[in-house]
Parts: C-alpha cells; sequence; structure tokens
C-alpha cells in the first residue's frame, strides 16, 4: 500500500459561467423595523341566518316541497326587509322545493298518460 493522497481532478470549464450570488428576486428582504408582518385579513362577522331560512331549507330536504315553496319566499321577504343574513339558505330551499314540484308534477303525468291506461281494467 501507498501513502499516495490522491489527486484533485482538473477543473473543466463549463459552457456557461455560474453566477456569483443569486439574483436579488431570491435574496431573503430584510424586514423593516416599521412594517408589520403580513396577516390575513380578518372577515367581517356575518350576520345570523334567519330561523324561516333555515326552516325552509330543513322542510325542502324532508321533502314538503310546497311547505318549502312557501317558507322560502317568506323568508327571502323577511331578509329582505329586515337585513338578516341566511339568503343563500332561503335560495337553495326555493330550489330544492321547485326541484321537488317539478319531479312531483312530473311523476303524476307520466302515471296517467302511460301507467294508468295499462294497468286499468277493461270493462
Amino acid at each position: 500500500m501507498t501513502d499516495e493522497q490522491p489527486r484533485p481532478l482538473p477543473e473543466v470549464p463549463s459552457a456557461e459561467p455560474r453566477p456569483a450570488a443569486p439574483p436579488a428576486a431570491f435574496a431573503p428582504a430584510d424586514p423593516q423595523p416599521d412594517e408589520e408582518p403580513l396577516r390575513r385579513p380578518r372577515r367581517e362577522p356575518r350576520q345570523p341566518a334567519d330561523g324561516l331560512a333555515i326552516a325552509a331549507l330543513v322542510v325542502a330536504i324532508a321533502g314538503l316541497s310546497l311547505l318549502a315553496v312557501v317558507l322560502g319566499h317568506l323568508a327571502l321577504g323577511r331578509i329582505r326587509a329586515r337585513g338578516t343574513g341566511g339568503r343563500r339558505l332561503a335560495v337553495a330551499a326555493l330550489a330544492l322545493g321547485y326541484a321537488g314540484l317539478v319531479l312531483f308534477l312530473a311523476w303524476w303525468a307520466v302515471y296517467f298518460a302511460v301507467l294508468a291506461p295499462i294497468v286499468t281494467l277493461p270493462g
């Protein structure tokens, strides 16, 4: 075994010169003493939802479409008059209520047009 130290590899010139320092855009910025750290803006507290809007949505989810439509319209009127929250709940209740009414009417239209003549016994 020899006590020779390995020779360092010679430097190979690269095609592109290396930058001496990172660009200024990536350099960490020193915080100024008079600046506050960045914080998320606080949201304004929302007004509580109107009770009729909540009731309309619950009734719409339960499947009582006509009652949901009535309560939804009453809730929208009360929200507009008082300026309370819950408009989205009332609109969702109206959408579910009207969709339920359309499905209800479509079911009975199909029943009387197609199924009732087939099921009805002659005679």
